[in-house]
């Protein structure tokens, strides 16, 4: 019964349009009513206030500003014309120009939309000009920032490792290797979709106008090359990284390229407050939800219910996939982890066997999919606004690379190595 009641006042909030956060809360607050003591507010209220104290935690306010000191660096020009010059003579060139930035910008935003709002206003345009359909330009933008979420350093594996105990190191270097897989699946698909356009190829620009580019943008990347290094290569902790981020960031962007001044940070300060606090609650409160869960033993009992719908692992598993792609059209990635992540992780790792690490890429990967997914995907909407589009002109363009992300997905589940492999060599815990 009371398992019943917390599903429906979870759902009930969320429906009647109450933020997350307060649909967790109010959720868990019917297990202080049903026990009646004022024990158990307390360890509620302790299990709140442990899940935003952790040292890893640290690591994502860090983060998000060493990714808002790099972006309003003015940094995104240097790192287009890397990629301009590095496959910008492909066929489908600018399309693919559009993916390797996505792919380059990920690295210093690690936010989807952050990423769209960067590449939208400068690549929609300019493929557009070169002949390619607009909603085309637009679907692939916000395809290729779903990259975001798996390219370390990812806000998102930070969050989910800081939230459900998983190393972030082995979650970088599975993310890794997602993100470059699917990186090549865009551009496979993409040659394929631009091929009927007729667009012409550009002249090769040869190796002194991509040692240009690579001089320009070698300063902005070296910070996600020593973040990622160091953290796969066990020099610094995730937190210690994020540190080390910050510090490069200000140096690059206030004293080499002078593109900020010291007034200027505090807009960044601001933005970088108001976003981390948002982290902060959610992170909280999702830690007194899952402690809820866990004593209403509420994974099993999900279980015991999609049994009876098939008997079958990989049946469940496609049951709670499907249940991700639909949560991830509706709400945003971090609410999403948080909010289903205490059901559905030990369902993942404790009922079926499945691996932290593997766990950890089918979720987000499945959840990246529902962002994508018409007709209320966040980056697609975010595309058609950046683009000053409709949603339909982008959609009809979006499904080869939904179906990708859905053929990745069921990769990443039947395929343990893909998402094992690399952090399994580097040697971390979780697999």
């Amino acid at each position: 019964m009371i398992p019943l009641l917390l599903l429906l006042a979870l759902v009930g909030l969320i429906v009647i349009g109450a933020p997350v956060f307060m649909a967790m809360a109010g959720a868990s607050l019917i297990h202080y009513w049903e026990t009646g003591r004022d024990a158990t507010m307390s360890i509620l209220t302790l299990r709140m206030f442990d899940g935003m104290t952790s040292f890893t935690f640290l690591a994502i306010p860090l983060f998000l500003l060493a990714g808002e000191i790099m972006s309003r660096g003015g940094l995104t020009d240097r790192l287009m014309d890397l990629a301009r010059a590095l496959v910008g003579h492909f066929k489908a060139g600018l399309a693919q120009v559009n993916i390797a930035s996505s792919l380059f910008f990920s690295s210093i935003s690690g936010s989807a939309y952050a990423d769209v709002a960067a590449m939208g206003p400068v690549m929609i345009p300019a493929m557009q000009k070169e002949g390619y359909p607009r909603g085309f330009a637009g679907a692939l933008t916000a395809a290729s920032a779903t990259l975001s979420p798996l390219f370390p350093p990812s806000i998102v594996l930070i969050i989910y490792g800081s939230a459900f105990g998983v190393s972030i190191g082995a979650l970088f270097a599975a993310g890794l290797t997602i993100a470059l897989t699917l990186t090549l699946l865009f551009c496979l698909v993409t040659y394929a979709m631009v091929w009927r356009y007729g667009i012409p190829s550009h002249e090769w620009l040869g190796m002194r106008q991509l040692g240009r580019a690579f001089l320009k943008a070698a300063i902005p990347l070296g910070m996600p090359i020593i973040v990622v290094g160091g953290i796969l290569g066990g020099f610094f902790t995730a937190t210690e990284a994020a540190s080390v981020a910050v510090a490069y960031g200000l140096v690059v962007t206030v004293v080499v390229y002078r593109t900020i001044r010291f007034r200027d940070l505090i807009p960044i300060l601001r933005q970088t407050a108001i976003t981390s606090a948002a982290i902060t609650i959610l992170v909280g409160v999702a830690a007194m939800f899952s402690y809820v869960v866990v004593r209403r033993n509420i994974p099993t009992q999900v279980v015991d219910f999609l049994l009876q719908i098939t008997q079958s692992p990989i049946g469940i598993v496609a049951l709670i996939i499907l249940v991700l792609l639909i949560a991830g059209m509706f709400i945003d990635r971090n609410s999403n982890l948080l909010l289903l992540g205490p059901i559905i992780i030990p369902i993942f790792t404790t009922e079926l066997g499945y691996s932290d690490v593997q766990t950890a890429m089918i979720i987000i990967s499945a959840l990246g999919v529902g962002h994508l997914t018409p007709p209320f995907g966040g980056t697609l909407l975010t595309a058609s606004l950046v683009g000053k589009m409709s949603v339909a002109e982008i959609s009809r363009y979006a499904w080869p690379f939904i179906l990708i992300k859905v053929l990745l997905t069921a990769f990443i589940v039947t395929i343990p190595v893909l998402s094992e492999a690399l952090p399994r060599a580097l040697g971390f815990g979780g697999i």
